[in-house]
C-alpha cells in the first residue's frame, strides 16, 4: 500500500530509537498510524514522502521510501 508521511515523532525506549508515523493511504487518503523500530524502516523518510507500507497479517512491520512516480 502506498502513503504520504503526514507527521513523524522520532523517541528512544530503552536505548532503542523508534518513531511514531502518521500516513494516508494515497488511494483513499484514509489515516494510518504505526510505531517502528528504526530498523525496520528503510531509507531516510521525511514529512511529506511517499512510501510503500508492508504487512503481515494486517500489521505494518517494514516502511520503505519509494518515488512520487511509483
Amino acid at each position: 500500500m502506498l502513503a504520504i508521511v503526514k507527521q513523524l515523532q522520532p523517541y528512544e525506549l530503552h536505548g532503542t530509537r523508534y518513531y511514531q508515523i502518521l500516513l494516508t493511504s494515497v488511494e483513499d487518503d484514509s489515516p494510518i498510524q504505526a510505531r517502528l523500530s528504526s530498523d525496520m524502516i528503510d531509507g531516510d523518510i521525511e514529512i511529506g514522502d511517499q512510501v510503500q507500507i508492508h504487512s503481515i497479517l494486517g500489521v505494518i512491520d517494514r516502511i520503505t521510501l519509494t518515488t512520487l512516480d511509483g
